[in-house]
């Protein structure tokens, strides 16, 4: 690390070191407990393997404090068909300052098989005129099999609660700031070095670099899927003022729609290629020949989209199709 570097970050050390310090004695009561969120929506399914025949029973728990407006979907999974088998709603509060909880059950049926039951991202309108999307995890399931689901269920479930003194809750948030402070920096720096050479334009450089994974014989599917989402969250870096690669899918797309640096339908095909490659990923759901195809294309346009300036399409074209 350069000295520059050194000396950018010993104040902040310095800083820590002082609260870490002065938190020592603090008690229990340092912080007031968490606020309720204005919007939420959790997805949950009753049983996570059921026998043949038998339907897979999704709620959705959807909280909306008074002035906010939001409509989630319903859950999918393809294959299955999902039905609304009840739905009920109580109020909290009083007018003004309460908020509603509503409970949506659903039965998806099915042939036998392993799914992955998602629910499209919710749009979220806040009183004071705020938009968001809340992406929601998905589930993963079996109807009539020994799926893969036992090998997901611990990474699924909640981890149990532990007692916490919130002194060192501020500790580790400190932490945390502290390292998201000292990997902005890092990746300013590499950001300003791939800058620095004008040669080789950042689409080009990752037009070459997916062609190459695409090609390479050598790989399967789950490998192949985790090159093209380094590739995609490498140029993401490069052609917007965002770390891709030390974010969520879930994070980056929050970010380029906070920010606005696209249109609505490419940020869906960003989405559609970083949910695709997460699910091959960490699911092992996907692959084949037209699994990758459809993932060209995506990022093809994605590219095309939103090269630097100065570079001529065709070249893009070229350098993507060789």
């Amino acid at each position: 690390m350069s000295s520059a570097g050194r000396r950018w970050i010993r104040p902040l050390s310095v800083v820590l070191l002082a609260l870490l310090a002065a938190l020592a004695g603090c008690g229990e009561d340092l912080l007031p407990p968490l606020a309720r969120p204005d919007a939420d929506v959790r997805m949950e399914i009753e049983a996570r393997r059921v026998d043949s025949g038998s339907p897979l029973l999704v709620s959705l728990r959807v909280l909306a404090s008074d002035g906010v407006q939001l409509q989630p979907g319903v859950p999918q999974a393809e294959g299955l068909q999902a039905e609304l088998q009840r739905q009920r709603s109580e109020r909290f509060g009083g007018e003004g300052d309460g908020w509603d909880v509503s409970t949506l059950s659903y039965a998806l049926a099915g042939e036998d098989g392993s799914y992955v039951v998602a629910l499209p991202p919710v749009p979220v309108v806040h009183a004071d005129g705020r938009e968001e999307l809340l992406e929601i995890p998905p589930l993963f399931a079996d109807i009539g099999v020994q799926g893969p689901t036992a090998q997901l269920e611990g990474l699924l479930l909640p981890a149990p609660p532990a007692p916490a003194r919130w002194p060192w809750l501020l500790v580790a948030a400190l932490a945390g700031a502290l390292l998201t402070a000292l990997a902005f920096w890092v990746w300013r720096s590499r950001r300003r070095r791939l800058q620095a050479v004008p040669d080789e334009p950042a689409d080009l450089i990752a037009l070459r670099s997916w062609r190459a994974v695409l090609a390479d014989s050598n790989l399967d599917d789950h490998a192949r899927a985790l090159r093209l989402s380094e590739v995609f969250r490498g140029y993401l870096e490069a052609v917007h003022p965002l770390p891709a690669t030390a974010l969520t899918t879930r994070e980056i797309v929050a970010a380029i729609y906070a920010d606005g640096l696209v249109p609505g339908a490419l940020l869906d095909r960003a989405r559609r290629l970083l949910s695709a490659t997460d699910l091959l990923k960490f699911a092992r759901r996907g692959g084949g020949i037209e699994f990758f195809h459809q993932l060209d294309g995506e990022f093809l346009a994605y590219v095309a989209a939103t090269r630097p300036r100065g570079v001529e399409p065709s070249e893009g074209r070229e350098a993507g199709h060789a």
